[in-house]
């Protein structure tokens, strides 16, 4: 594990109970899928089907698709993360399988076994390597199998505003390399920040799509949304009255040849 690596893991690992209390576990214990309409829609029918969801953090999602009949299986970078996971999979009654390990590790003795490897909502921003991540999918599928990501957009990491509340661009949408950053301001809580190095990755829609195509993934479709999903940390899905002017979000599923 590289050292940037390293250092995204103590951060998950800080934020996960803060997490377990704003994701509305409530909701999924209560037997409500957290996953937003959209993602479902999108996903289809996945009664029976092995998935595998990678970069899972506490689980909320996968269980979620366990719920809708899924076989789920859920590995994660954070330790204290799989922790909550596995506990809500034993409140909820559901047999999940949940594996600490850093996805660009798991490419050695990745095996073809699942129908569906699912990635969602903040992902390829901590992916070092694209290339290795697309290979780690493909290795995972079964033959007409189908990788499901839902993401946001990486014009998104662009964006800023100027003087007069515009929004423009900031930064290179080709940059390579890792940003760096001096904390973590949680996403559930503005309130709350981590103080702690965290290194993200820039991976446009071009690099994305072509990593897949090179590990002989073919492209169902690739849709730009002008707003944000959320699912199980806010009690939102689609806000279709805020739509941008630019793309916020993206979905794509690509089956395995």
């Amino acid at each position: 594990m590289q050292e940037q690596t390293q250092a995204n893991r103590h951060i998950w690992d800080q934020v996960a109970a803060l997490h377990y209390e704003n994701y509305h576990i409530e909701r999924l214990l209560a037997g409500e899928p957290l996953l937003s309409p959209l993602m479902r829609e999108e996903a289809g029918d996945v009664r029976g089907k092995r998935l595998m969801h990678l970069l899972c953090h506490i689980g909320t999602d996968t269980l979620s698709w366990a719920l809708l009949g899924a076989q789920v299986s859920g590995v994660d970078i954070s330790p204290q993360s799989i922790h909550f996971a596995r506990q809500i999979a034993e409140q909820m009654g559901i047999a999940a399988d949940f594996a600490v390990a850093d996805v660009m590790d798991l490419l050695p003795d990745a095996q073809p076994q699942y129908d569906i490897v699912f990635a969602s909502t903040g992902v390829t921003c901590w992916i070092p390597d694209i290339d290795r991540f697309a290979a780690t999918v493909r290795a995972l599928l079964k033959p007409g199998g189908f990788f499901y990501l839902h993401d946001g957009h990486p014009i998104m990491h662009t964006l800023g505003q100027n003087e007069q509340g515009e929004t423009i661009i900031r930064e290179d949408y080709f940059k390579k390399g890792a940003y760096a950053y001096d904390d973590f301001v949680d996403y559930t809580d503005e309130t709350v920040a981590v103080v702690a190095p965290t290194y993200e990755w820039q991976w446009s829609l071009g690099d994305i799509v072509t990593a897949l195509c090179r590990h002989h993934l073919q492209i169902e479709f690739l849709h730009e949304f002008p707003f944000f999903v959320y699912n199980g940390y806010s009690a939102r899905d689609v806000d279709i009255d805020k739509a941008a002017l630019h793309p916020c979000t993206f979905s794509i599923k690509a089956t395995a040849l």
